[in-house]
């Protein structure tokens, strides 16, 4: 999380370009929104379950990284997205729309958001947004934003499979009861991409959203640093645009272009 807040800081200099990067979290980690009380974290059970707790940049509410896919995107503020948020979600999920359909689902973006936010408790996947994607009513891929100084930085998740046993055991709750009601409406709420029938690895999905946004925004990819100390190293180096996980672009530009 600290290489995409170090990116999104560097992002309203001249000549940085969109990046976007795809990974995976080892050991599992518990990562929480920018602006969640930490209350709601049992983090103890965290201890003694030998997952890490990390605060996101943006917004949203707790997610257990374990068997999962997430993304990030940074983008200055010449990729001309719109300003309004929810207009932005909506341009950036045409790429994971694309990627999704390209892997066999057709997701939709959610038209009730903040549907069961308040009752959601601390679980991210039990609760829905305009930021986030449906796959047969259920919610497939949730994502957050964070803007400054213009620049955008957008995570997102999509799970493959479902820990919700675990994840529930990491978050407090008055008592069994409320813990359990608050465990059926995530289950009943979100899909894990293994439950929609797919048999899909991490792997896939990437090269998935590598096509959709290639698709979606008519982009190439550029050369992308090869960890992530290279990322922070070579901050520099994307500023002057040698190293990006995507070929620049803007956004708002190809619009006319993509409908």
């Amino acid at each position: 999380m600290e290489f995409d807040r170090a990116l999104l800081e560097s992002a309203s200099d001249d000549g940085f370009i969109t990046t976007m990067r795809f990974f995976h979290f080892r050991p599992a980690a518990l990562t929480i929104g920018r602006f969640q009380d930490l209350a709601e974290i049992d983090l103890h059970a965290c201890r003694e379950h030998g997952i890490e707790v990390a605060r996101r940049p943006t917004g949203g509410k707790a997610i257990l990284h374990l068997d999962d896919f997430t993304y990030s995107m940074v983008l200055p503020a010449q990729a001309g997205l719109p300003e309004n948020t929810l207009e932005a979600y909506a341009i950036l999920s045409r790429g994971i729309i694309l990627a999704l359909q390209s892997l066999g689902l057709n997701a939709a973006i959610t038209i009730d958001g903040n549907r069961g936010y308040k009752e959601a408790g601390g679980a991210c996947f039990a609760a829905t947004t305009g930021a986030d994607l449906k796959y047969e009513g259920r919610k497939i891929c949730g994502s957050a934003q964070l803007r400054r100084h213009g620049a955008l930085l957008q995570h997102g998740s999509i799970l493959l499979k479902d820990h919700s046993q675990l994840l529930f055991k990491l978050l407090r709750f008055q008592d069994s009861m409320s813990r359990e009601l608050a465990r059926e409406r995530y289950e009943s709420a979100y899909l894990p991409l293994n439950a929609s029938g797919l048999d899909v690895s991490w792997q896939d999905i990437a090269l998935a959203f590598q096509q959709g946004f290639s698709e979606a925004f008519n982009i190439q990819w550029g050369q992308a640093p090869a960890s992530a100390d290279d990322i922070l190293g070579q901050i520099d180096d994307i500023k002057r645009g040698g190293l990006a996980s995507l070929e620049a672009l803007n956004i708002g530009e190809r619009l006319d272009h993509k409908g």
